[in-house]
């Protein structure tokens, strides 16, 4: 008897194709077969057995890992094998081959406990965060998905961060987004922790930093690094609009850490562009104000890779020097002590993988939005002057075009001070002769 595969199974699967570099060419007839299969089960939905409990929500996670699982009947021992992946994606794709390389890979991520099995418990961690709306077994799917980094399209990225983003507000008229978002990075060793303060205040920016490794915190992310794997686009990017769709972010954000990638500079833009159209389509509406025009700034502090090794291992000798003393005299809290602060040649694989990718990948935006590439070589206040500088308020890159065009004929304030002292002293004898007394 054939066995019933889930619409979402074949959405994934759908998925995974489209990205994968190892499935590139899929022939007309497999995604006929995937497309009978989706209908075959579009006719079967409603069909589960309907339990009698209060406790949806566990409900939908044992349905979920049952069907994973292709239990027959619910068991406390239940289990997801490496095997039942493979399967469940072979069967929604029939005609297509599956590596071995891409099913070891998710399960490394989902198998929190190395067992080689991932049990009920293990599943419940994984997908705790998700609504009880978001639960199905497409959303777990393409969560699962999303970690293995077999998604690397842009577009199919965008379209399901948003999508989750959107169904987390309530529909995409409820998103609120900070207008002005400033995305700050920096080579190591150039300062940047030092400067954000001034950053932040000449930007008038209140709202606690967006650090992006900082977010990197789920047992999924965890996973992948502690494998030593990159955390995939996908999470990053919808981490990253999470953040930024907390009410304490909407006067205005500052992004450390993100792009990094010519994939997260593409996602970046697309985040734009949706901002824009979001903005006309809403403009003279009730609902216009909470659809800003968007404001996204970079802000690059640069020094060369001499300078770079030197503050790094400066910044490593005193970090040691610091926790040295304070385990000496018990004062003083202990301090992180990177490794790459503690050698040369990992120092200087730091910068270079800087140079090469993150700085890259930054420079593609330079045409797209305003572009601050500050020279950090300097001291503290040098550089402090050089931000206040480069990041000083631009009405026509910030303002609405209307309003832009309405007051433009006013002189800056820097013009009008320039003679202030000399007008004043007009008026005053101006107004001394006209009120002067008659004698």
């Amino acid at each position: 008897m054939r066995r019933q595969v889930s619409s979402g199974w074949v959405a994934c699967a759908l998925r995974w194709v489209r990205g994968s570099s190892e499935m590139q060419s899929v022939s007309h007839k497999t995604i006929a077969c995937m497309s009978t299969c989706a209908a075959d089960s579009a006719k079967l939905k409603g069909s589960d057995a309907k339990h009698n409990t209060s406790d949806l929500r566990e409900v939908r996670f044992r349905q979920i890992f049952q069907e994973l699982a292709r239990g027959i009947s619910w068991q406390e021992d239940l289990m997801v094998s490496q095997e039942d992946l493979k399967v469940g994606l072979e069967r929604a794709m029939p005609d297509c081959s599956v590596s071995i390389e891409q099913v070891e890979h998710m399960m490394r991520i989902a198998d929190l406990d190395n067992s080689g099995q991932v049990d009920y418990a293990e599943f419940r961690v994984l997908f705790e965060g998700f609504d009880e709306e978001e639960m199905s077994l497409r959303t777990f799917a393409e969560f699962w998905l999303q970690n293995s980094d077999t998604i690397r399209v842009p577009e199919l990225i965008f379209q399901s961060a948003w999508q989750r983003l959107c169904s987390r507000a309530g529909g995409e008229e409820h998103v609120r987004l900070p207008a002005e978002i400033m995305f700050l990075g920096g080579a190591p060793g150039a300062g940047k922790g030092t400067m954000t303060p001034y950053i932040m205040y000449e930007r008038g920016l209140t709202a606690e930093v967006i650090v992006m490794s900082n977010l990197l915190t789920s047992p999924a992310a965890k996973k992948i690094i502690d494998d030593g794997g990159l955390v995939s686009d996908m999470e990053v990017f919808g981490m990253l609009l999470d953040e930024l769709a907390s009410p304490a972010q909407l006067l205005g954000a500052l992004v450390d850490g993100f792009p990094r990638t010519v994939t997260q500079v593409q996602l970046l833009k697309m985040l734009d562009a949706k901002m824009r159209s979001l903005n006309r389509n809403w403009d003279g509406t009730d609902l216009g104000l909470s659809f800003p025009k968007p404001r996204f700034r970079m802000c690059i502090l640069y020094v060369d890779e001499k300078l770079s090794v030197e503050r790094q291992l400066w910044r490593g000798r005193q970090a040691v020097e610091h926790n040295k003393k304070a385990r000496e005299t018990g004062e003083g809290e202990l301090v992180e002590v990177r490794e790459t602060d503690l050698s040369v040649k990992a120092a200087r694989n730091r910068y270079r993988l800087f140079a090469e990718s993150t700085m890259a990948a930054n420079e593609a935006l330079n045409e797209t939005f305003p572009f601050n590439m500050i020279n950090a070589a300097g001291t503290v206040q040098e550089v402090r002057q050089v931000v206040m500088l480069e990041l000083s308020y631009q009405s026509s890159l910030e303002l609405q075009e209307e309003t832009y065009n309405a007051i433009k004929v006013i002189p800056p304030a820097a013009e009008l001070a320039k003679r202030a002292r000399q007008r004043l002293v007009e008026r005053l004898d101006s107004y001394q002769k006209e009120q002067r007394p008659s004698r």
